[in-house]
């Protein structure tokens, strides 16, 4: 490990904050933005900082959460590095237009603040952003404030790599992070500067030099987009754990991996995977756990789009049993994740006894002990 050379600060943020300070960091030119809980201190945190003159950016009011993708669209491929954020019923407000920002690969990072959507409640769970998992975004899921921090800075990376090019969404659960402070590690703003250079527009429209981009579209059209996007995604597939791998040499966080495993695999008897802060309160059991005999692991997807299978399949591989924590729900179905794992170990004939619960709707408590008694049960 590589220790950032620059003086880094340490302070009490919350996670909107982390994500705002991330934001300041990066130094997007363009933030076209509306408020809504429980995402609403992001952009109220950055409208402060700029008119205080601590970074030069255009900080566009918006009418809606419609517009507000709109004017990033617009600015991102007006050639400058475009911010914005959002969360539930805002992001379907904007879904339209999240699907044409997906689909044409247009490079924003807009952070997602996880709350749950109709009937009306303000509370975490991950139906919003997961309902967009197959809008042509690159998702992010963090488990605490100094994660949304390291994402957000390499969201930015990611995003406008050449050979990426696409939006990125880096989702953080409401109010468990977003309004709770920790300390988080800031890094010095010339490392930073060193990590992520200057936005250099891959696309740009030039009134002197006039195309179309993302209009009527024939059934060829339409077909090489999707075939530009699903490249799109293999090469974040191999981008972003160099990314990652070069965040933890400058800074000592993250790692190459689009997972995070804790606990000795080899010699588990069952594997936890959940995402976001219900990953990292998996964490919290594996004390208890040991304590009654029981060797579990977490496994913990850092990355749900593009989809970390291989990384998976070889953790899963090691381990008899799986329990997959899920905090949405495809209605008819079953857990969007365990669907998906659940797919995969059957793509790739792994041999595992499979369980999975849902937890945590509309932000119903979920505590390490709930995940103990759910090991216990399968056990």
């Amino acid at each position: 490990m590589v220790q950032a050379t620059k003086k880094a600060t340490t302070e009490l943020l919350t996670g909107n904050a982390a994500v705002a300070t991330a934001a300041k960091l990066a130094r997007p030119q363009v933030i076209p933005a509306y408020p809504i809980t429980p995402q609403t201190l992001i952009v109220e945190t950055i409208s402060a900082m700029i008119a205080r003159g601590e970074f030069d950016c255009d900080f566009v009011n918006v009418e809606s959460e419609h517009s507000a993708m709109a004017a990033a669209i617009g600015a991102s491929l007006g050639g400058v590095r475009t911010f914005t954020a959002t969360s539930a019923h805002g992001l379907l407000y904007m879904g339209e237009l999240v699907w044409w920002a997906g689909v044409t690969r247009v490079p924003i990072v807009m952070p997602v603040v996880n709350r749950s959507l109709n009937p009306w409640n303000i509370w975490p769970d991950h139906q919003d952003s997961m309902t967009f998992r197959d809008a042509g975004w690159i998702q992010f899921y963090a488990k605490n404030n100094q994660e949304v921090l390291d994402l957000t800075l390499c969201a930015f990376k990611i995003a406008e790599h050449h050979k990426v090019w696409m939006p990125v969404m880096i989702c953080l659960d409401g109010f468990i992070l977003s309004h709770t402070s920790a300390q988080v590690e800031i890094p010095a703003q010339e490392e930073v500067d060193e990590f992520l250079p200057a936005f250099t527009p891959l696309v740009m429209l030039d009134p002197d030099d006039p195309f179309s981009h993302g209009s009527l579209t024939d059934s060829e059209g339409i077909w090489e987009l999707r075939m530009s996007l699903i490249d799109g995604f293999n090469n974040a597939r191999v981008i972003i754990p160099k990314v990652f791998q070069e965040y933890y040499e400058r800074f000592g966080r993250l790692s190459k991996d689009m997972i995070e495993i804790v606990g000795e695999i080899n010699n588990a008897m069952v594997a936890i995977i959940a995402i976001g802060t219900l990953g990292e309160e998996a964490e919290q059991s594996l004390e208890v756990l040991s304590k009654k005999n029981i060797k579990a692991v977490v496994i913990r997807p850092r990355v749900i789009r593009p989809f970390p299978k291989k990384e998976l399949i070889a953790a899963l591989k090691k381990v008899p049993k799986v329990l997959v924590i899920d905090r949405s729900v495809s209605f008819g179905n079953a857990g969007q994740l365990a669907i998906e794992i659940q797919a995969e170990l059957y793509a790739n004939k792994v041999d595992i006894e499979f369980h999975q619960i849902i937890r945590g709707l509309g932000g119903k408590d979920v505590t390490y002990m709930d995940i103990v008694n759910d090991v216990e049960k399968i056990m």
